[in-house]
C-alpha cells in the first residue's frame, strides 16, 4: 500500500513540475506565446470591358508567373475596327500629303498658260473693240457689229479675270484652313486607332505578381462587365501571418519588433518583423486554436516573414514568440 502511494505521489509531483515548466519555467512568469495563420496578399482581376470570356488559360491551383496570361476576351471584333481604322488613316493620310504639297507642277503650268491666252485674248478683244468703237462714230459698221464687238471684251475681261484667280489659287496652294482640318482628322483617327489597340491590350488578363490562381470566378464562355472579378491571385512572394492579441498583451507588441514564427513545416523557426497592429478590436476569428482567446475581443496584428520558402502554405497554424526571449528558442 505504501509502495502504491509512493508512486501515485511520484506521478502527482512529475505532472505538477510538466504543467509548471509549461506554464513559464519556476520562476513565475507566463511564456508569450500567439496563435495565427499563414497568409498572402491577394489580388482580384478583372476586365475593363464588357465582354465575353473566349480563353482561360489557368485552373484554379495552378502557378503563374508576372505578365503570364490568365483569360482572354474575344477579340474578334476589335481587330476588324482596328483594320478598318488603319485603313481610313492611310486614305486621309494620302489627302493630308495633297493638301500639304500644294498643287501638281503641271496643274499650275496648264493654269498659268491659261492664264496668258486670256491676256492675249483681251488684248485683241481691245483692238477689236477700239476699232469699232472709231467706226462706230462715222456710221462706218454697223451696231450689231459694234455690240459684238463690245460683248466680246468684255467677256475676255471675265476669262481674264478666271484665269488669273485660278493660277494665283494654284501658286498660292491649298488653303491653310482645309490642310488644318484634314490633319486635325488623321488625328482624331490615330486616337481611335491607340484607343483599340489599347482595348485590344486590356482584352488580355495577364498576372502582376508571381503566385497562384486561388480563384477563379468565371468559365470559358461567360459574359463578364467591367470590372467584374474573374480570377484571383494569391501572391507568393510575399507571405505574413495573421495574428491576434488580446488587451492585455498589447502592451508587449512593438511594430519592427522581431518575432520567431514556429510551423509543422519544419523544425527551425521561421523569423519575421512585426509590421501592424490593428487599433480596431473583433471578436476572435473561429480558425483561432486557442481556447482561452475564443470568445475575447482581440486585436489583429500581422508579421512579414523574412525567410519564407516553399513550405510555407497560405492558411497553415502557427505560434509566435518573441526573438528576444533567450527562454523561447524552442518550443
Amino acid at each position: 500500500m505504501k509502495k502504491f502511494l509512493f508512486i501515485i505521489l511520484s506521478l502527482a509531483v512529475i505532472i505538477l513540475l510538466y504543467f509548471t515548466y509549461k506554464n513559464g519555467g519556476f520562476n513565475g512568469q507566463k511564456e508569450d506565446i500567439f496563435y495565427g495563420n499563414v497568409d498572402t496578399k491577394t489580388v482580384d482581376l478583372s476586365f475593363r470591358f464588357l465582354g465575353q470570356i473566349s480563353s482561360i488559360a489557368k485552373e484554379e491551383g495552378d502557378s503563374v508567373k508576372i505578365g503570364e496570361e490568365i483569360a482572354r476576351l474575344d477579340d474578334e471584333y476589335l481587330l476588324n475596327s482596328l483594320e478598318s481604322v488603319k485603313t481610313n488613316i492611310a486614305l486621309e493620310k494620302i489627302k493630308l500629303d495633297k493638301l500639304e504639297n500644294g498643287y501638281r507642277k503641271e496643274d499650275i503650268a496648264s493654269a498659268k498658260a491659261s492664264f496668258e491666252m486670256g491676256m492675249a485674248n483681251l488684248a485683241k478683244a481691245k483692238d477689236s473693240f477700239a476699232r469699232q468703237e472709231k467706226l462706230i462714230k462715222t456710221n462706218s459698221t454697223s451696231q450689231e457689229a459694234y455690240m459684238n464687238a463690245k460683248s466680246n471684251l468684255e467677256a475676255m475681261r471675265a476669262n481674264l479675270a478666271l484665269a488669273k484667280a485660278g493660277y494665283e489659287k494654284l501658286q498660292n496652294g491649298y488653303e491653310k484652313a482645309d490642310i488644318k482640318a484634314q490633319a486635325e482628322l488623321v488625328k482624331s483617327l490615330e486616337i481611335k486607332k491607340q484607343a483599340i489597340e489599347l482595348d485590344l491590350k486590356n482584352s488580355i488578363i495577364r498576372s502582376p505578381y508571381n503566385g497562384i490562381l486561388q480563384k477563379k470566378y468565371k468559365e470559358l464562355g461567360s459574359t463578364v462587365v467591367q470590372n467584374e472579378p474573374v480570377a484571383q491571385i494569391a501572391r507568393m512572394d510575399k507571405f505574413f501571418i495573421r495574428a491576434y492579441a488580446n488587451e492585455p498583451d498589447l502592451k508587449k507588441l512593438e511594430l519592427g519588433e522581431d518575432m520567431l514564427i514556429y510551423s509543422d513545416a519544419r523544425d527551425e523557426p521561421y523569423r519575421g518583423r512585426l509590421s501592424f497592429i490593428s487599433s480596431v478590436a473583433e471578436f476572435t476569428p473561429k480558425h483561432i486554436q486557442t481556447m482561452e482567446l475564443r470568445s475575447e475581443l482581440v486585436y489583429r496584428f500581422e508579421i512579414i516573414i523574412d525567410d519564407f520558402d516553399t513550405k510555407l502554405k497560405q492558411g497553415m497554424p502557427v505560434h509566435i514568440k518573441f526573438s528576444n526571449d533567450k527562454s523561447n528558442q524552442s518550443f
